[in-house]
């Protein structure tokens, strides 16, 4: 096994887990043992409190995810924060309404439609919401687009000793491309990092690159949502380590030949 060791701590000040079977006020060890992905309700949408309810049409399912995770872990971070946005597929159906559009006679698309389809999208449309002005980068890495997202951060913690915010998001995509992939689930995640200890900080993880298998879920919880083949749900095990009693390693899939290594310390 070759594996790459950093012993710098980070911090864990809050969590966020967006799904249609499982409502976002509940406890992470309390859902993530009873939520049930076998049903949900048939029209299930996120409502960030941020955006106001007429102003939500004109957000894609994927930015409104994205940005209701992001308020929920919001309040643990300093204005001077930096974000990473990720997501596998990003505004799917934006993309395919301008394919559309290119389909038909005058190929006609609006600039905001276009300026809406790109993988940054909710990244921008959540630090202007928010007027934030620090980076905010978004990432795409398909399965394994939450080790990645992930690892970004805890860098960018560790060299910039600044807090930063995760945000995972995707969505299923509507035909024709929901043919290629078929995620049949909606979801967002979020995490709130620190390089120091504070009273909010319930976990810390040490991180590195090794040659090992990913974990599995355990929870009926997390085997359900993996099965949505929703690419955020790959960030479950290390939840359900934050929401156990006892520390461990947890390792989330990267691309390339190496894994991203969690050593979990509850505090």
């Amino acid at each position: 096994m070759t594996q790459t060791q950093t012993q710098t701590q980070i911090f864990v000040d809050a969590v966020s887990l967006i799904a249609p079977a499982k409502e976002h006020t509940e406890p992470l060890a309390k859902s993530l043992a009873t939520a049930n992905f076998t049903t949900f309700p048939e029209g299930w949408k996120p409502s960030p409190e941020s955006i106001p309810a007429r102003a939500r049409r004109r957000y894609s399912p994927q930015t409104l995810l994205a940005i209701q995770a992001a308020e929920n872990i919001a309040p643990a971070l300093a204005q001077d924060a930096a974000w990473v946005f990720g997501s596998a597929y990003g505004e799917g159906e934006t993309l395919q309404l301008i394919l559309e559009a290119l389909r038909g006679p005058t190929m006609a698309i609006r600039p905001t439609r276009f300026q809406n389809s790109v993988h940054n999208a909710a990244s921008g449309q959540w630090t202007i919401a928010q007027s934030i002005k620090t980076a905010a980068t978004s990432i795409c890495g398909a399965d394994h687009t939450a080790g990645s997202s992930l690892l970004k951060a805890l860098l960018q913690v560790q060299l910039e000793q600044r807090p930063v915010g995760v945000v995972l998001f995707d969505a299923p995509l509507p035909a024709p491309l929901d043919t290629s992939h078929c995620l049949t689930c909606p979801a967002g995640a979020g995490l709130a990092l620190s390089s120091r200890q504070s009273p909010k900080s319930f976990a810390s993880i040490a991180f590195s690159l090794a040659q090992r298998a990913e974990t599995r879920p355990r929870t009926r919880y997390a085997q359900a949502a993996l099965a949505t083949l929703n690419p955020v749900f790959s960030i479950l095990p290390l939840f359900e380590k934050l929401a156990e009693s006892d520390a461990g390693d947890v390792i989330l899939g990267l691309n390339g030949g190496m894994n991203l290594n969690l050593e979990v310390t509850l505090l």
